[in-house]
């Protein structure tokens, strides 16, 4: 399962800028593996760094929510598969935990 990182070089944080959202994103390359929990149904699934992305800065203050759980800005693209892993591709965004 693989996911894209707007962190993941110099040029590419130039490009997303996460930082104009208000998140300080640590440097993670491709390879570094994170756990995506959904905070809709509390699935998990495992992915790995294999790309530059979201341009973060598009969508500053962008809201998800499944009743009362919401999150905010889109930090993380995950590939199709890993997310149908925690939730159903129809669905677009997810509020979730990255850990």
């Amino acid at each position: 399962m693989q996911c894209a990182w707007p962190n993941a070089s110099n040029n590419c944080f130039d490009i997303t800028r996460p930082d104009k959202c208000g998140k300080n994103l640590v440097r993670r390359t491709c390879g570094h593996q994170f756990t995506i929990t959904s905070l809709c149904n509390n699935k998990a699934v495992r992915v790995k760094i294999a790309d530059c992305g979201p341009q973060t800065d598009l969508w500053c203050g962008e809201k998800t929510c499944c009743g009362a759980k919401c999150g905010t800005n889109r930090i993380m693209d995950l590939t199709p598969a890993a997310y149908s892993a925690i939730g159903s591709l129809s669905g677009g965004r997810l509020p979730c935990t990255v850990a």
